[in-house]
């Protein structure tokens, strides 16, 4: 194949992407707050004229979405020497480097993405920056921080999927501690998108917070149902499902969560706090 269509196929395929949300980090899953499914091409470039610099860092996105960070961090970084204005790189190598944990690295290249893309009038990547940047700094538990993020895209006619933000919003502000306002956030997101699996695991884990187990149980349920769960989001949801059925004396159902979640996730928080309750159930 032609390397050049090589690219520009790839380009496309990336298109269709959703990269992980957020690492866990203390008890916030990879559910509760959700990353842009970016396009690594770019909208005001004709697809058909391909750059070295534009072929790393489809390259580097191409390694990111398997999972191989540290290439993808090498692609990227070159592709950044050949294109230092690029702010699609810049927003996909803050990314990577979320990814390995350096999130301060992560945020300056997010903030350098959003204000080229405003300089370059690039929509999308503006968009895209603001969306992750929303989850990354909830990661770094600055809620207040991602708020201005997540509540400017929910705000914006042009963003076409607001359910992202405005559950990203509503983690913040139960994060906050400002419940009624979350819960309105995580319905508004379910009023566009009724089966989106982090607001519905979100909600399950407000109306746990606020003791109300049966309608924790129902948006649990809902979530492991939606399909829109990555392994840690559903791993998640089972955990929290077999804490609420001890509460209630359900051990039977609690075993069978806490399975799940340990089967789902062995090696992630939630399944190796499942295994624990396994262990105390036994």
């Amino acid at each position: 194949m032609n390397p050049t269509n090589r690219i520009v196929r790839r380009g496309r395929w990336v298109r269709l992407l959703t990269l992980g949300v957020l690492a866990g980090m203390s008890l916030i899953s990879l559910a509760c707050v959700t990353p842009t499914s970016y396009s690594s091409v770019d909208s005001s470039v004709d697809s058909s004229v391909v750059t070295e610099g534009r072929a790393k860092r489809d390259l580097g996105i191409d390694y990111l979405s398997s999972r191989r960070t540290a290439m993808a961090i090498r692609e990227l970084t070159a592709s950044l020497e050949l294109a230092p204005n690029d702010p699609h790189t810049h927003l996909w190598l803050g990314e990577a480097y979320r990814r390995k944990g350096q999130s301060e690295r992560a945020e300056e290249l997010m903030l350098s993405a959003l204000e080229l893309a405003r300089i370059r009038k690039e929509v999308d990547a503006e968009q895209g920056a603001r969306l992750n940047l929303s989850a990354l700094l909830s990661q770094m538990g600055r809620y207040s921080d991602s708020l201005e993020h997540c509540e400017a895209l929910a705000a914006d006619p042009t963003f076409s999927t607001p359910w992202s933000p405005l559950s990203n919003c509503g983690w913040a502000l139960m994060k906050l501690g400002r419940l009624p306002e979350a819960r309105q956030h995580f319905r508004d997101a379910l009023d566009f998108f009724p089966r989106f699996g982090p607001a519905l695991l979100n909600l399950g884990i407000l109306e746990a917070k606020e003791g109300h187990s049966l309608a924790a149980i129902k948006m649990l349920d809902k979530a492991l149902d939606s399909g829109r769960l990555r392994a840690s989001g559903h791993a998640e949801a089972n955990y929290r499902l077999g804490e609420i059925y001890v509460a209630l004396g359900r051990r039977d159902k609690a075993v069978e969560h806490f399975r799940s979640a340990a089967k789902i996730a062995p090696e992630a928080n939630w399944g190796s706090q499942s295994q624990a309750y396994l262990d105390l159930l036994r």
